[in-house]
């Protein structure tokens, strides 16, 4: 495995990372742009005291992280409906096949990307610089490609 596949196959992971984050920011900002609509005139009041604003704040930011995952998994699901693939794995000649003798299925594709993207959410981002550096250093796959009995290889 040459070092141009593996910088391919984090560079994918990048693109498609930044192209999941411009939509689920959108979606995070009409979040709390209703938000902050109720919370102005409308005779709601979202104030909360000393002891619920904690809370509050920990609510607020679990649901930005699940928009984002959300975001996530429906832009996987569909470019593989459309492609396949993802975008940035279409364009660089990059395939998600199977380790096993099963089918690449969507459910498995999804439940791949899946697995991905809460384990880099859920550890704050250590998971994703921790596999990239385990990949590029030693050709280690990853947890998410284990897990699921899957790899990348060159489409």
């Amino acid at each position: 495995m040459n070092i141009g596949f593996k910088y391919r196959r984090i560079g994918s992971f990048m693109i498609d990372l930044a192209i999941v984050k411009m939509f689920a920011q959108l979606g995070i900002q009409v979040y709390f742009g209703v938000v902050v609509y109720l919370g102005q005139g409308t005779g709601v009041s979202l104030s909360p005291g000393d002891g619920t604003a904690l809370p509050v704040l920990l609510l607020l930011v679990i649901a930005a992280l699940l928009v984002f995952i959300g975001a996530y998994v429906g832009y996987h699901w569909l470019c593989y409906r459309l492609l396949g693939n993802s975008l940035s794995r279409y364009f660089l000649h990059l395939k998600v096949v199977s380790d096993d003798n099963e089918p690449m299925t969507q459910s498995r594709y999804l439940k791949r990307e899946f697995d991905k993207v809460v384990f880099g959410v859920t550890t704050v981002g250590m998971y994703l610089f921790y596999s990239a550096a385990q990949f590029v250093a030693f050709g280690y796959p990853p947890y998410h490609d284990k897990r699921n009995h899957t790899r990348i290889t060159q489409a």
